[in-house]
């Protein structure tokens, strides 16, 4: 049976546990919090309790065959550093052979007009995206060959429904497009980096359409009965920011059980 450590049990984090168990999976997962443990617990997941950066935690956390890092920047709060700080507090627990997939995000990249794959330069002005960029370069020069970053866009799906949070409020740059993924589709292409052994990527993880906000919100307002937004008449920016996801495709070959963001699962 693998074993897989998951850092950070969240709103992605314990789905992806979920999941890796129903494969016969033997699954690890951290929480900051004690109270989350027992919930951790009863969903088969055998539960470690883990704030950083620090080192006073059950390192046996780490003996495991994977390693997947699904723990935010706290950036706004606890600064740019804190991140990286926190990242580099565990390496001294990776083992030798242990692969490791990083959760990043597809804010690393700056607010351009054209579309962006994975080669394009990143941001180096926003402290959220600093704060990513940092950890991928510590993870990339420590562990390449056996390191796999996932870049996702913005993840949605079951209660999280981009509609709900712009009922009734004022939207402006509604013809931006949007960039997008369903949770199902973001343990999906977990799961495939590991079944197809796809170590040394860098990945970006967008559903291959991409509709406006303005589309987006008014399809959720119209299926869930929200207040309509108010689309404010203001010059339109950044109408072609498509994140480009064709090493998905060519490297997973990975078939999205939600390519529309217009038609994404969810759950009010």
């Amino acid at each position: 049976m693998s074993s897989i450590s998951i850092l950070g049990c969240g709103w992605l984090g314990l789905a992806l546990a979920e999941e890796l168990i129903k494969r016969g999976f033997k699954v690890k997962g951290s929480t900051t919090t004690t109270e989350k443990i027992s919930q951790l617990q009863s969903k088969g997941i055998e539960a470690y309790e883990i704030e950083l950066p620090n080192n006073k935690f059950d390192k046996s956390f780490f003996a495991t065959d994977y390693l997947i890092i699904d723990i935010p920047p706290k950036s706004s709060k606890a600064g740019v550093n804190h991140h990286f700080e926190s990242i580099k507090s565990i390496i001294p627990y990776i083992k030798n052979d242990q692969k490791i997939i990083y959760i990043s995000s597809t804010s690393v990249y700056p607010d351009v007009d054209h579309p962006i794959n994975e080669d394009h330069e990143l941001d180096k002005n926003s402290d959220r995206a600093n704060a990513l960029i940092q950890v991928e370069q510590l993870l990339l020069n420590t562990f390449y060959d056996r390191l796999t970053i996932i870049r996702s866009g913005g993840l949605l799906g079951y209660d999280r429904i981009p509609g709900k949070y712009f009922a009734g409020k004022k939207v402006n740059q509604y013809d931006q497009k949007v960039n997008y993924l369903h949770r199902d589709d973001a343990v999906g292409i977990i799961i495939t980096v590991i079944d197809k052994k796809a170590w040394g990527c860098i990945l970006n993880a967008v559903a291959p359409q991409h509709p406006t906000r303005k589309e987006v919100y008014l399809k959720n307002a119209d299926d869930y009965s929200f207040e309509y937004p108010i689309f404010e008449n203001t010059p339109q920016e950044l109408t072609n920011r498509i994140i480009e996801n064709s090493k998905i495709e060519q490297i997973l070959y990975y078939s999205f059980i939600y390519p529309d963001p217009l038609h994404f699962f969810y759950i009010n």
